[in-house]
């Protein structure tokens, strides 16, 4: 998704340094979103501010919220987000990190501008970058900025002490980063090992302190499995705050160090970082509809063995997906990565839909999945399994909508939910995002640009993924299947064409039963007791590999 064109009233941005005794003006609207690293938000009425009871608290917060959000996203390595929101003759100081914001109490312009005034310095003069919530262990190459043309390279580390410490190179920009402000802020960077030379895909994420780690997950798996992504290294970060102490980064190790702010922090996540030696590219950068429809096979063939092994994914999203390098053996045309919140238990697992307790700054409601497994004790009941909701199967999606009309304490009531995440649910992921990869892909290139659908096509790639809120992701399915997206089939080629058309024909089958209302089990009992042909509805690897082997026969025959 592109960032948008709308920014804070003012912002916090590096730029290039001047002999002057000022920095000159700058025009907000062309300040790249990686330069950004805090911004301050102006409202005319105290009542628009943060701490009032109002509706407009709402307002504010989300607002910076959505900011915070975007300047993550742009920029990876920053680990919080610092900003000064004023209203009216107030202002208060806030800090977005990966669970949730804290606020300060109001202060009143004209008895504290001069606290106002030491904030206003201390961020634009003062403080590091570090201090001003970029991570230590990722440093800017010499010569390189936030402010250049092209995307900078870092050197990274796992922090800590000696020289054996893990070190990699990135290499331009993300291959992927997530959007969401909450959760695991997943980044994925093509980069270098500085030990080998090897190249790696580096990856940095804050995970779960309640699950497995996902380089212990990848210990599990049996060397050699085709189309699954190889881990080189991983491990937690450290900061070094002793002559010989380090300490893991963690949320509520950063709030307390910085704000000296002890409260407790839920599932008080880790920074992570790791390297995979299997090298490649996101699917929307496959070369050709071959190169693409080869390396999603592969992908899926990978994600399959790693269910016979008893893992099942549970978060297929366009970062996760690769395309192998040109000239790679066979079975490696592609490959799935990323397995932090893979179960890893033989049995069915089963998730409960519980009720977030409320935070202190919290924006919204929020639901998580709470796993536990119905044969096996493997697992530590209550692990969050939250994935990627743009992707997330719409029965999931199903489960976590309130119900309209229900009101309880001016809040929304979520009905007691359980669900069997089952493979259906990842395939139907999988789906989606060979839907996403290859509008991507299409949307970039020249081609598309002069197709008479492309502005229609353009609409459904915003409808479909370009949701914030569950309700609108849910709604936002609809059009993969009703109407059948013809202008997208007609912007695509023959290959393309049958590969998505057989996984649209998938998904509307799957839909189909994807009813909650009890109410409609009596007469599809009664329909499917007529019907001697009981149709499979539910997505398996057979139906898909029947498209696919469909699509590549028509390939070969070419």
């Amino acid at each position: 998704m592109p960032f948008p064109d709308s920014k804070p009233d003012f912002v916090l941005a590096e730029v290039p340094s001047t002999s002057d005794p000022l920095t000159p003006a700058i025009d907000v609207r062309v300040v790249k979103w990686r330069q950004i690293c805090g911004f301050i938000e102006v409202k005319t009425k105290f009542e628009e501010g943060p701490n009032t009871h109002s509706k407009a608290v709402r307002t504010i917060v989300s607002q910076g919220a959505n900011y915070a959000r975007f300047i993550l996203a742009a920029r990876p390595f920053q680990l919080y987000v610092l900003c000064v929101f004023i209203y009216g003759s107030h202002f208060a100081l806030g800090w977005y990190d990966r669970r949730g914001v804290i606020i300060s109490n109001d202060y009143d312009i004209d008895g504290n501008l001069d606290i106002l005034i030491r904030v206003v310095l201390q961020l634009t003069t003062h403080m590091t970058s570090y201090q001003l919530g970029h991570d230590k262990t990722a440093v800017l190459l010499e010569g390189h900025s936030y402010y250049q043309n092209q995307y900078p390279s870092f050197m990274v580390s796992m922090g800590g002490y000696g020289n054996t410490t893990p070190q990699w190179k990135t290499d331009g920009a993300p291959i992927w980063s997530s959007l969401s402000l909450l959760g695991r802020g997943t980044a994925t960077w093509r980069a270098i090992s500085l030990q080998d030379g090897q190249k790696v895909v580096l990856k940095t994420l804050w995970r779960s302190r309640s699950r497995q780690s996902e380089t212990e997950i990848y210990r599990h798996i049996i060397p050699g499995s085709r189309g699954v992504a190889k881990l080189s290294v991983g491990d937690d970060v450290r900061f070094i705050v002793g002559k010989e102490t380090n300490v893991p980064v963690t949320v509520r190790w950063l709030r307390s160090s910085t704000l000296s702010d002890d409260s407790g922090v839920r599932d008080d996540p880790v920074l992570h970082h790791l390297a995979m030696s299997t090298v490649g590219r996101p699917l929307w950068d496959a070369q050709t509809s071959e190169e693409f429809i080869f390396g999603s096979y592969a992908a899926l063939k990978g994600h399959e063995t790693l269910v016979n092994q008893g893992i099942l994914h549970r978060d297929m999203s366009p970062g996760n997906l690769y395309v192998g390098e040109p000239g790679c053996p066979e079975g490696w045309e592609g490959f799935v990565a990323d397995l932090e919140l893979a179960s890893m238990a033989k049995s069915v697992t089963k998730d409960k839909l519980v009720e977030r307790p409320s935070e202190d700054g919290q924006v919204s409601q929020r639901y998580d999945f709470q796993e536990y497994s119905v044969e096996s004790g493997s697992k530590v009941p209550g692990a969050e399994i939250t994935g990627t909701a743009l992707f997330m199967a719409r029965e999931l999606l199903d489960k976590m909508l309130p119900k309209r009309g229900a009101v309880q304490k001016s809040k929304q009531v979520v009905r007691p939910a359980e669900v069997e995440r089952g493979v259906h649910h990842d395939l139907e992921s999988f789906i989606l995002v060979l839907f996403y990869a290859a509008m991507k892909r299409g949307l970039e290139s020249k081609a598309w640009h002069q197709h008479p659908d492309f502005h229609d096509v353009t609409d459904l790639y915003h409808t479909l993924f370009g949701g914030h809120k569950i309700r609108e992701i849910r709604n936002g399915r609809s059009a993969l299947v009703n109407p059948v997206p013809d202008p997208l089939f007609r912007a695509l080629d023959p290959p393309m064409f049958h590969l998505l058309y057989g996984c649209q024909i998938l998904l509307a089958r799957q839909y189909a039963i994807s009813s909650t209302d009890p109410r409609a089990n009596m007469m599809e009992q009664i329909l499917q007791s007529s019907n001697s042909h009981k149709e499979q509805k539910v997505i398996t690897y057979e139906d898909l590999y029947k498209v696919y082997n469909a699509v590549i026969l028509t390939l070969n025959n070419n």
